[in-house]
Formats: C-alpha cells, structure tokens, sequence
C-alpha cells in the first residue's frame, strides 16, 4: 500500500549540512552573504544552497578579477602615452570607465600629478580633491592626494596651508614622514618659523636618510641655526 508519508532528514546530515552553509556565508563578500541570507529560510530545504553559493562566489572573484585586470591594462596604455595631453586624455577615461576599481582610483593621484606638471592647476586640484575623497586617512593614497594638494598649493605661494599639508603628511607613520619633513621645514623656513624648520631638518636627519641633500640640509640647519642667535638690532644705536 503507498503512502504519502516523506522520508524524513536525517539530522546528522542536516547538521553537516548547516555547517557548511554557515563556513561558506562567512567567506562570502558582503553584498553576496546578505541576499543569500534575505533568501535562506526558502532556499534551506535543499542543498542548493551550496552549490548556488559557491557559484555566486566563483562569479563575483572572476568579475573583480576581470574588471581590475581592465583597469591596469587601460592604465598601463594611458602612461605609455608619450605626449602629455594624451596621457591626461587617456588617464580621464580610465578613471571615468575604471573609477569603480582600486586601479580606477589610483589613476586619478596620477591624473593630478601629470596636469600638474602640465599647468593644469585647477584640474589637478580637482583631481586630488577627488583622490582623497576616495581613500580613508590612514591610507597612504590619502596622504599622496594630500601632498599633491601642498605642492599645488606652495605653487601658488599659498604658503600657510601648504604648510598645513605638509604638517599633517609628516606625523603619519605611512612612509611620507621624511619627505613630508622636509617640505614642512622647507615653507616654515620661507614663513621665518625658524624654530619649526629646524625641529622639521633635524627631524629629518634623526631618520637617518641615503639622501644627496644631506650636506645642503646641515647647512639650512647651520644657517638657521646662526640666524636665532643673531642678536636683534637696538634702534636706540641707529
């Protein structure tokens, strides 16, 4: 006689089989672990659930894989462009079509860098604006926007903030400190901050840098130096 009664699950395997859902979700990125868990309590009942994740995860590795793989190539021909107009032509495009890549982003640090020895001033600024919208601040291609900004800045004998600039730059631990010193001490010593361009030079040396400024920095740090103990002059003796 036929039943209509359903062979019931066993629960070991039922087990096995949470487990290895649960192992797959937690691998999963984000965007794809929330609409399978949107969709669990339906999609649960069979083993589908697996192979169905495995394949969104394969799918969503050779999609990034594929779209970061387009990215450097469109970046790699935009900086072999040996004239500069082409070269921010081509970068432009690449972070329009790209801009959603990490490749796609550091295009625009470079995109800022080539208008800017281009003299396209208002246009790189707005390229490393962007840039640094982009990246967090303990990102070392914030502080690569950052400075970018202070040198445009000190082009244009804006003086105190790219003083600011270069301020911040040098009390990251990122890698920009020694150069960002330097530049720091550079504009203060320009802005009569003599204390402060020293701190910056010695600071500087205190990393202990291969450098070929060495011999030009002791001297700025001599000349300082000289210039604080020079005694004020009395206007009563005039």
């Amino acid at each position: 006689m036929s039943t209509n009664a359903q062979t019931p699950i066993v629960p070991g395997h039922e087990k096995i089989k949470n487990i290895i859902l649960e192992e797959i979700l937690t691998g999963l990125p984000p965007q794809v672990r929330n609409t399978l868990q949107k969709f669990l309590r339906e999609i649960l009942a069979g083993i589908i659930i697996v192979v169905l994740a495995i394949s969104l995860w394969f799918g969503y590795s050779a999609y990034t894989a594929k779209q970061e793989n387009q990215a450097a190539a469109a970046l790699g021909s935009a900086m072999q462009q040996p004239d500069p107009a082409k070269m921010i032509s081509a970068l432009e495009k690449v972070v329009h079509k790209h801009g959603h890549t990490k490749t796609g982003k550091h295009a625009l640090l470079l995109l800022g860098a080539v208008q800017r020895d281009s003299g396209k001033v208002e246009s790189a600024k707005k390229s490393f604006n962007r840039a640094k919208q982009e990246f967090s601040e303990d990102s070392f291609l914030y502080y690569s926007a950052l400075m970018g900004l202070g040198y445009l800045q000190e082009d244009e004998a804006k003086l105190d903030e790219a003083r600011q600039a270069y301020k911040t730059s040098s009390k990251t631990q990122l890698g920009f400190e020694a150069i960002a010193a330097l530049d720091f001490a550079r504009v203060s010593s320009a802005l009569k901050h003599n204390d402060e361009a020293l701190e910056a030079y010695n600071k500087y040396l205190s990393m202990k840098p291969q450098s070929s400024q060495l011999d030009f920095i002791r001297h700025q740090i001599m000349k300082l130096s000289s210039e604080n103990k020079r005694p004020e002059e009395n206007p009563a003796l005039e």
